[in-house]
């Protein structure tokens, strides 16, 4: 997959581009539902897929009191577009001047002048250019002008629900990873790397690795069945974030200890995936009765765990 870092990059060269557009925070079902029109499209065309994305997310400039805290890592949504087949991925950087271009100014101009877009996909409630106020009615008018088609995919539902980053946001917020699963395909997954702790754990008869993330939504405080990969090799866990209150309270940490595992981490790059929240964090009234409890934990994780197939444990290992 190619990666251009502004849309008016001499290099960019892309025959009988088909293309999407927009934040893509996430890659939810409604996203993928999107890409895969593009990359089907593409190929049916002997085109390119191609996603101008924006970097940092519009509302740091637009409304910074707003911006939300991102699902994803820049290079963890760039590995998985890459993965629903992206051929290239337009990464604009998102100013205040780029947020004045008119919205037909930036069709007539990026989309028709410097890229010649052939087709674009989008959903239906498109808002784009200066304001916002460019609206899909206006880029099917505007296209047809400048030569390219419009396709429009509509909301994707689950039970009922519209599938959002908004509401991937609440419910990951709320400690309900489980439910989130169904809205992004997968389960959510916080990146980051292995550094020293404070070494209770080890301490109590359960060390765990200490992760540092760069992932900026992150579960609420609790306990939580998960899996930890490293090196493409996945390894069942369970998962406490939280401030340690049973020693009293501190940094909020992530500390996973992992099943049957002997090796050092330390310094290396994993992925957490968060599978189901067990409890919530609490004050134990002694080290011992923590440990009675963590005992507890671990078997419920491991109940947990054992139902997720192998085929979704390689998928997530990949």
């Amino acid at each position: 997959m190619e990666i251009f870092r502004h849309i008016e990059d001499r290099n960019i060269s892309l025959p009988k581009p088909v293309l999407t557009l927009g934040n893509f925070d996430g890659i939810h079902l409604g996203h993928q539902a999107l890409l895969q029109r593009v990359v089907q499209d593409a190929k049916a065309r002997d085109g390119r897929s191609v996603v101008l994305t924006f970097e940092p997310h519009p509302l740091t400039i637009l409304a910074p009191q707003r911006a939300p805290r991102l699902i994803l890592t820049h290079k963890d949504k760039m590995v998985l577009l890459q993965s629903y087949g992206v051929d290239a991925v337009i990464i604009q950087p998102f100013n205040s001047a780029f947020a004045n271009v008119e919205a037909e100014a930036f069709v007539r101009g990026y989309l028709v002048e410097r890229l010649k877009v052939h087709k674009m996909w989008v959903g239906k409630d498109l808002r784009f250019g200066k304001g916002r106020k460019g609206r899909v009615e206006d880029l099917i008018r505007w296209g047809a002008e400048g030569g390219f088609e419009v396709g429009i995919v509509g909301p994707v539902h689950v039970e009922g629900v519209r599938i959002s980053s908004s509401r991937i946001r609440d419910l990951i917020k709320r400690g309900d990873v489980h439910e989130v699963q169904g809205f992004l395909g997968r389960y959510h997954f916080a990146s980051g790397r292995v550094i020293p702790g404070y070494q209770r754990g080890r301490q109590l008869g359960f060390p765990t690795a200490n992760i540092v993330t760069r992932t900026e939504m992150l579960p609420s405080d609790g306990i939580y069945a998960t899996f930890l990969e490293a090196d493409r090799r996945l390894w069942p866990s369970v998962t406490n974030i939280g401030v340690n209150p049973t020693f009293g309270g501190g940094p909020r940490t992530i500390e996973s200890y992992i099943f049957d595992f002997s090796g050092d981490l330390y310094g290396r790059s994993v992925k957490l995936f968060f599978v189901k929240r067990i409890r919530e964090e609490k004050k134990f009234p002694t080290p011992e009765d923590l440990v009675g409890q963590m005992k507890k934990d671990v078997l419920g994780a491991q109940e947990i765990l054992n139902q997720v197939g192998i085929e979704e444990q390689a998928r997530l290992a990949r």
